[in-house]
């Protein structure tokens, strides 16, 4: 969606804000909009959608005066060092369900294809094996 959904009947002065929103969507529009929807004191705004390249955020610093964070997420805020072993752990154990998240499996010859997914929004996760 390119905007903010208030999925409430109530108006937004009703509400106090959300304690989390996350941006998904990668425009910088809907960034600003989740932060100005988190709550006052103590809202935290997860950016995990990526902007175009040369695209800025901004916000009036009110927003953060006033209690809210701000913050990006990279793989979910895993460590690759400590975690990614750790997860392959779970997932050969069974512990995780990861292959329903994959969408595409491609060679690594057609890596391309699968950034161009990507950037189509046509791909959750893609697994390159070469």
């Amino acid at each position: 969606v390119p905007h903010l959904v208030n999925m409430t009947k109530r108006g937004a002065d009703q509400i106090g804000g959300a304690d989390y929103t996350f941006d998904c969507t990668g425009s910088t529009k809907v960034m600003r909009q989740a932060l100005e929807a988190s709550h006052r004191g103590w809202g935290k705004s997860v950016v995990i959608g990526v902007a175009g390249a040369g695209q800025e955020i901004s916000t009036r610093p009110f927003q953060l005066v006033t209690g809210r964070t701000w913050m990006g997420t990279a793989f979910g805020g895993a460590r690759g060092r400590t975690d990614v072993p750790k997860i392959v752990d779970w997932y050969m154990a069974g512990k995780i369900e990861i292959d329903p998240m994959i969408t595409h499996t491609l060679k690594l010859e057609d890596i391309n294809r699968g950034f161009d997914l990507m950037h189509e929004g046509k791909s959750i996760r893609s697994v390159v094996v070469y």
